[in-house]
């Protein structure tokens, strides 16, 4: 086997100068580099805020009163009494916000 090499023609190539070690500009020493600080702004902070009294507003006014004094013996007495069944699908929906 024989190999042989051949070298390249260089003359296509420009002469590239060095490039330069970079020098701070003055005033600056080694190590003193820009800073950057992210924080949450008070203005969104106060819009999350107020996102949530909202939210918290309606739904407190969505709410009733409530089930009724006689709805509430009613229900008593089916428990103590062990007849109480309640419907877990209705259950499930109702906390889903299905009914």
């Amino acid at each position: 086997m024989n190999i042989t090499f051949q070298t390249m023609n260089t003359s296509y190539r420009t002469a590239v100068p060095a490039q330069r070690k970079y020098t701070p500009a003055s005033g600056k020493t080694k190590g003193d580099y820009d800073t950057v600080n992210i924080s949450k702004s008070r203005v969104s902070q106060g819009s999350d805020e107020s996102f949530a009294r909202i939210l918290a507003r309606k739904t407190a006014a969505q709410l009733s009163d409530g089930a009724s004094q006689e709805r509430v013996q009613e229900l008593k007495s089916s428990i103590a009494e062990g007849v109480y069944q309640p419907d877990s699908q209705m259950i499930a929906g109702r906390l889903l916000g299905l009914g």
